[in-house]
């Protein structure tokens, strides 16, 4: 069950959501545009939530997909950002991390290197020089550039090539021949190549480490023989790092408190295959890597996904034991005919994993099937909201008692409570003229259904697992 969310939109984020790939963790990963979701790589394991959030919308996201764990892999500048994680987070109750690029301060080139606490200082020591001017602080920063002086022929903007940007760019009067868009983080070399180009004096930018190219940055301007104005981070930032966050997902992946407990899905197939099943219940367990049934079921559902592991097993006594050696395994689908919740071995299947210790494990998800009952009706063209349901599927049951209290009944049959037996009970105890339809197969190729009374059925051979209407 998806439990941890991921805000990134920077290479810290994209790391994390590949390393929830590699070991099967599934997160749910947020960034704020369509060309950050394109950076992602498309994994069944990774659910990508592309619109801004507020912290309202964060919350409430947070609460509704169920999240017990965030990671803020949020720029370093992202100040506004991260202080709405936080709230969401404070408001619900979730656990957070910051993920915390370790500062590069000390890593530059004293004679090549200005540090200022900001924007503001960084245009100021601008004004007091002269020479071209390589802006790389990023689209929401570029406002600034135009309190340089003579900033038109003076600033290039090295910024993101989304069509958003670029338009943001020309809105604030920079000509075509000023704007850059690539999408970093840049060689190096490339760096160099740059500064040689279009003759620049001195680089802008922030100190966003290692994932942003910040160290090619500064060695370029030292290579070049330029000054690198750096705008350093906020002293007071705290949180963890890259290396640290994995090795907690590593550990809560088995641990018995995990946030990041596996999944496993008990999925009523219907009356057979994978028509019967619903839309969730087949995208489900197309994502799934082990699915258990009886031969038939796996059978019917044929290679929806030819990497699942098929096991025909379909009891706890089975199930279970085969959990407990194979843990590595987090996405698990157990099928069962019919409705998971009419009459089905998911009940039996649920209340064991709702035990101890696979309730600190895995989050067990019941998912509907077609009943056998409703498709029934549906092929007579009637409805069953007064219908009387019953098993007599290996059970016992007072049918004579039901039929004097209910106009109509449904039941499941077996070898034992048969249609015949049926018909010849109903017939010897006054129900005679009683209307039953008798389906076999339903839903198959060879799906038959028969309607008459006692008498004109008792005679006639149906299937052993067949399902009945009766109406008196």
């Amino acid at each position: 069950m998806c439990k941890i969310l991921i805000f990134g939109g920077t290479t810290e984020g994209r790391l994390l959501a590949e390393f929830c790939h590699e070991n099967q963790l599934e997160a749910w990963v947020s960034v704020a545009t369509g060309y950050g979701k394109m950076l992602l790589l498309e994994s069944r394991f990774l659910h990508i939530h592309n619109t801004p959030m507020d912290a309202e919308e964060m919350g409430a996201f947070i609460r509704e997909k169920g999240i017990t764990l965030v990671l803020d892999a949020t720029h370093p500048y992202a100040a506004e950002v991260s202080r709405n994680i936080l709230l969401a987070c404070t408001q619900t109750g979730t656990k957070r991390l910051r993920i915390f690029r370790e500062s590069l301060k000390d890593s530059g080139d004293g004679d090549h290197v200005v540090w200022v606490d900001s924007m503001e200082e960084a245009i100021h020591f601008l004004n007091q020089n002269t020479g071209n001017v390589l802006a790389t602080t990023g689209s929401k920063e570029l406002d600034w550039y135009t309190k340089v002086e003579n900033w038109e022929e003076r600033v290039y903007a090295r910024v993101l090539s989304s069509s958003s940007v670029l338009a943001a760019c020309e809105q604030l009067g920079f000509k075509g021949n000023r704007i850059i868009g690539m999408q970093g983080p840049f060689s190096l070399e490339l760096n160099q190549a740059m500064i040689r180009q279009l003759d620049i004096r001195y680089l802008v930018t922030k100190e966003a480490g290692h994932a942003g190219g910040f160290l090619e940055k500064l060695q370029a301007a030292s290579l070049s023989n330029i000054t690198a104005v750096v705008i350093g981070r906020p002293t007071d930032e705290e949180g963890v790092g890259l290396d640290e966050v994995k090795d907690i997902l590593i550990k809560g992946k088995t641990s018995e408190t995990s946030f990041c407990k596996g999944a496993i899905y008990l999925i009523g197939t219907g009356m057979g295959g994978p028509e019967q099943m619903t839309v969730k219940a087949l995208k489900t367990l197309k994502s799934c890597q082990v699915v258990f049934g009886a031969k038939r079921i796996l059978h019917d559902i044929g290679d929806l996904n030819p990497e699942i592991l098929k096991l025909p097993y379909y009891l706890s006594k089975d199930i279970l034991p085969w959990l407990n050696e194979h843990g590595e395994y987090q996405r698990i689908a157990v099928l069962f005919s019919g409705d998971a919740g009419f009459y089905s071995g998911a009940e039996k299947m649920a209340a064991a994993l709702f035990e101890e210790p696979y309730s600190q494990l895995y989050e067990t998800e019941i998912l509907p099937g077609i009943s056998s009952v409703s498709y029934l009706c549906a092929r007579l063209k009637t409805g069953w909201e007064n219908v009387r349901l019953i098993s007599l599927h290996g059970r016992d049951w007072d049918l004579l008692e039901e039929v004097k209290h209910h106009q109509r009944i449904f039941a499941l049959l077996d070898k034992r409570n048969s249609v015949n037996t049926l018909c010849s009970l109903l017939e010897e105890n006054g129900y005679e003229h009683a209307r039953l339809s008798v389906g076999e197969r339903l839903s198959y190729e060879d799906e038959r259904i028969t309607t008459g009374t006692p008498v004109t059925l008792k005679n006639q051979t149906f299937d052993i697992l067949s399902a009945v209407l009766i109406e008196r």
